[in-house]
């Protein structure tokens, strides 16, 4: 926004309400001990690891909606470049090129309208129609959204990308808020078969507040059911997803992510089941270091999420560090250095006979 301001195009976009903002990252991923190509229990790092890989380049244009007012109306529209692209695309879009490593996808396209009561808390329904990015899970697509460099078993395995669909939300205060979708499933573009598949949820809010704008404690819901399954529509897949978030002190945030899942005749004549919980423990020292633990643990009874019949596990210490914090431009220049050990009682299931390996990797965040 500040290069259109230098040439006089800002003015008109904030007069229209736009914003146009994204970022570039890419990161490498190096095998210490076991692993092999592609990486076991992983999907994002997971092709050509000791490699240098650009996963995203995002850029967004971006009409919020403002809940403070009685009506308004908006949108926005998300293309994503880079090795990520390929594994959160929906069928039905850019499937000519799911299988280059570097790809563009077209990540949200969505149109929101919103009728409110008018006051500060943001108190109103808003419709969302079109396509967007799955409420579920502690972890997101954004890379600088979340809290470490890798992405954990539940985000790569036990939940949905995106959806396609319409979306009602009330929101009752700046933390409370409840939604019902109807959706073409999980990442369809163009629906694999003739129904649809139902979303329900919400976040109940909280009053105290350990700082401005910060609440003590906050729980999301989030419940999805439907046939998945190409050209059937009578095997419903359901996941339920709950996370919580505690901060103990404005430095010190924990945050718990729990999912369940089961899908009739997945896997093959009886149904699939999977389930798992994830703990993430953040310590901000200053504004411009924190510090991430991620320990996860993942079963898979049938091996039809992750093809490992069993449970998995994986423990990641990670950092966020903005090294130039007052600066100019490179204030928003992020690296993001990370240890991980994957590990599960599934004798050789990491390939050479090991049941675990260990990498270490980082990667390279600029935000404009």
């Amino acid at each position: 926004m500040d290069a259109l301001g230098a040439v006089g195009a800002k003015k008109p976009l904030d007069d229209l309400g736009l914003l146009i903002y994204g970022w570039a990252g890419g990161g490498f991923t190096g095998r210490l001990i076991g692993g092999q190509d592609p990486l076991i229990a992983r999907l994002f790092d997971a092709d050509k690891p000791n490699n240098l890989r650009l996963q995203q380049m995002k850029l967004t244009i971006e009409r919020p909606i403002d809940r403070t007012k009685t009506f308004d109306f908006g949108g926005r529209t998300d293309f994503l470049y880079g090795t990520d692209a390929r594994f959160i695309h929906a069928l039905g879009l850019t499937d000519h090129t799911c299988h280059e490593p570097e790809q563009l996808d077209l990540e949200q396209l969505y149109v929101q309208a919103f009728v409110g009561k008018g006051n500060k808390d943001g108190e109103g329904l808003d419709i969302t129609f079109g396509k967007w990015v799955t409420t579920f899970g502690a972890e997101v697509i954004d890379a600088p959204a979340n809290l470490l460099y890798s992405r954990g078993l539940l985000f790569n395995y036990a939940i949905p990308f995106t959806h396609t669909g319409v979306k009602a939300n009330y929101t009752f205060s700046l933390q409370a808020s409840a939604y019902a979708a109807v959706v073409r499933g999980w990442d369809n573009f163009n629906d694999s078969n003739d129904s649809a598949s139902f979303m329900v949820g919400g976040t109940p809010g909280t009053r105290e507040e350990v700082c401005a704008g910060a609440p003590r404690a906050g729980l999301a819901l989030n419940v999805i059911t439907g046939p998945e399954q190409k050209d059937n529509s009578r095997d419903y897949r359901t996941v339920v997803d709950l996370v919580g978030t505690y901060r103990w002190t404005e430095k010190l945030t924990q945050v718990v992510n729990f999912d369940y899942g089961a899908e009739e005749n997945g896997a093959g004549t009886s149904a699939a089941h999977w389930s798992g919980i994830a703990n993430y423990v953040t310590y901000c020292s200053a504004d411009c270091l924190s510090g991430t633990v991620r320990a996860e643990w993942f079963r898979d009874s049938g091996g039809v999420r992750t093809g490992i019949r069993g449970n998995l596990y994986e423990i990641t210490a990670g950092l966020t560090i903005q090294p130039l914090p007052k600066h100019a431009t490179f204030k928003n220049f992020y690296v993001r250095p990370e240890l991980r050990w994957d590990f599960t009682d599934r004798d050789g299931a990491f390939g050479g006979g090991r049941d675990d390996q260990l990498t270490a990797g980082f990667d390279l965040i600029f935000k404009f």
